[in-house]
Order: C-alpha cells, then sequence, then structure tokens
C-alpha cells in the first residue's frame, strides 16, 4: 500500500498523484508559494483607473447543515481520540483512516447541495477542521495511505471552489469585472489553494499566490482566456513558465510547465496550448501553478475560475494551435 508521508500534506501539498509516495521538504513544497521581490517581480502592467467602490449585495443566508456540523465536531472527537492511542510518528491506526473516509463521504454528500442552498459558513467551518485535523495528524503520525491523501486533497480543493462560488453568488458587485477564465487543465483536481499557509516546520504563515492543479506528465496546458504572451520562457523558481495578458488589466501564469508552445507576441484564443505539463523550477512533482494578477496585485484564480458545473468553461478536449510533437 502506498503511504504520504503526512508533513508534506498538511499544506495541501502541490504534488501530483503519481508522486505521492515520494517524500519532500517543506522547502520544496513552499518553493513556489512565495518569492522576494528580488527573485521575481510581479507582471508588468499598463496603469489603469481601479473601480469605484460599490455597495454591498447580500442574499439571505441559507439554514446551516447541523448534520455536517455534528459530522464535523464527532470527526474531531474520533480524531483526538484515536491520536491517543498512538506514539508519535506511528503508523495512522485503522480507526483513523475510517474516520477520515467516512468524513469524505458526509462531505461529497453536502457538495452535492444546490449552491444556493448552501451555506459559506459551513464551508469555512468544513475546510478549517479538515486543514486543522490534518495538520495534528502530521504532527502525530507518520504516514498516509496514499489513495486516502488523494481523496482529502481532492476534498478540500473543492471546499475551496465551493467557497468562491457563494462569493460570487453572495457578492456578485466584489467579481463585477472579473474575466470570467475557464480552467487551464482538464479534469480538475486543485492540490493547493490560494493565500495563507501556516508551515508546521517553520512556524510561521506563508503565502501562496495561486492555486496548483494536479497534471500528468506532458498533459497539455490551455490558456484560460484569449490574450497576448508577454513572456516565454524559463522564470527562476517557476521553471518554464507562460505570462498572458488579457484586455490591458488582466495577467495570468503558468508555471513548472516541461515545455512552452507559444512565443512573446502571439495572440492566443481561449483555449489555445500555451505549454505540457512538467515539474520545471522548485516544484515537488508534475503539475500547474496558475495566477491572475490585476494591475500588478495578485488575485485569487477562484474568484474568476468556471464553477464545477460550467461546461463551456472546461479546458478543451484537445490542444489548438501549436500543440504537436
Amino acid at each position: 500500500m502506498r503511504r504520504l508521508p503526512l508533513l508534506a500534506l498538511v499544506s495541501v501539498c502541490a504534488c501530483s498523484t503519481s508522486r505521492l509516495e515520494q517524500k519532500m521538504s517543506f522547502d520544496e513544497v513552499y518553493s513556489t508559494a512565495e518569492r522576494s521581490p528580488a527573485e521575481a517581480s510581479s507582471p508588468a502592467v499598463p496603469e489603469s483607473t481601479s473601480d469605484a467602490p460599490r455597495g454591498r449585495v447580500r442574499l439571505a443566508a441559507p439554514e446551516p447543515s447541523m448534520e455536517l456540523q455534528d459530522a464535523l465536531a464527532s470527526f474531531k472527537e474520533r480524531a483526538r481520540a484515536n491520536r491517543r492511542k498512538v506514539s508519535r510518528g506511528g503508523p495512522m491506526p485503522l480507526g483513523q483512516v475510517e474516520s477520515w473516509e467516512s468524513m469524505n463521504g458526509m462531505l461529497d454528500a453536502f457538495l452535492e447541495r444546490a449552491l444556493e442552498r448552501t451555506d459559506s459558513r459551513d464551508v469555512e467551518r468544513a475546510r478549517g477542521v479538515l486543514e486543522a485535523e490534518l495538520e495534528q495528524d502530521g504532527r502525530t503520525y507518520g504516514d498516509m495511505p496514499g489513495a486516502l491523501a488523494e481523496a482529502v486533497v481532492l476534498r478540500v480543493g473543492r471546499l475551496a471552489v465551493r467557497m468562491a462560488e457563494l462569493r460570487r453568488l453572495e457578492h456578485p458587485e466584489e467579481v463585477n469585472g472579473l474575466p470570467r477564465l475557464a480552467w487551464p487543465v482538464d479534469p480538475v483536481t486543485i492540490t493547493s489553494v490560494f493565500g495563507q499557509r501556516w508551515h508546521p516546520i517553520l512556524g510561521e504563515q506563508r503565502r501562496h499566490l495561486g492555486v496548483d492543479l494536479a497534471a500528468k506528465q506532458g498533459q497539455v496546458v490551455y490558456t484560460a482566456t484569449k490574450g497576448v504572451v508577454l513572456r516565454a520562457g524559463w522564470n527562476g523558481d517557476h521553471g518554464l513558465q507562460v505570462e498572458v495578458q488579457h484586455d490591458g488589466r488582466w495577467v495570468t501564469r503558468y508555471s513548472h510547465l516541461s515545455r512552452v508552445l507559444v512565443e512573446p507576441g502571439e495572440i492566443l484564443e481561449q483555449g489555445h496550448a500555451v505549454g505540457l505539463a512538467g515539474e520545471t523550477g522548485l516544484a515537488t512533482g508534475v503539475h500547474l501553478h496558475f495566477e491572475l494578477w490585476r494591475d500588478g496585485e495578485v488575485m485569487d484564480p477562484l474568484d474568476a475560475l468556471g464553477d464545477e458545473g460550467d461546461e463551456h468553461l472546461k479546458a478543451p478536449p484537445m490542444a489548438r494551435g501549436g500543440a504537436g510533437s
């Protein structure tokens, strides 16, 4: 049975499923999450006038899921009880594996709810519990079954997508003007999300400037919307990277590619192949690190990427324009 060192999962790390059985340091895990100004600058985009403040529009909050809240509370209690039975560094007991599997099943049922019936507080609570318990398990156990690790990463990613969907629904004024981006790879599995992450070894918060998407070696990566290639080539820790400017204000970045398929100045339509997925630069495995910038400020790509049900915003099944051998 494949088993994953748990410390590699605490930050919902950016590694592909094919590399789950390998160990990695936290310097590697966070290598694409933060760069000093001297190492790489933010994308250069033309100056533009920012949007004027708009009033907030808030929908009536749906009823919270008491079933989910009870399941989360029970999961936490069982997890603590299981950890008390094991010496530090020992294998994860069967009871804890089954507890995680049960929690994953509950989350699947919860995520089947219609968006309009989903309370954002439930999503935040579920994601917080998963990440906190994963951290505590990482401090206690030496490893975790690989298939279970993949399943937990998948649920955390789906919760992040659902939270972004709810932000668009509850606060449309905050996302007015955002580009409607297609996913740059298909199928979509988020392995690391945007924002602050607690570093369990350094004991400090580290910022992750994009989202990481699972990919296979050589899988085609597509541009998220039409634009012009600003840069294409090596960019330090990001390895082979393509940077595309959209409508003057927006820039998307595609990192750790194994091969670049476009050139600076090339005009791209949405769904044009920009490169092939890889693990160049400081990466722990094959994946795509995807960033969104606006007027030189980094933003959460999930606020602009398509909802899970948007078929027309999925990556095209075949490369267009230069994806040949």
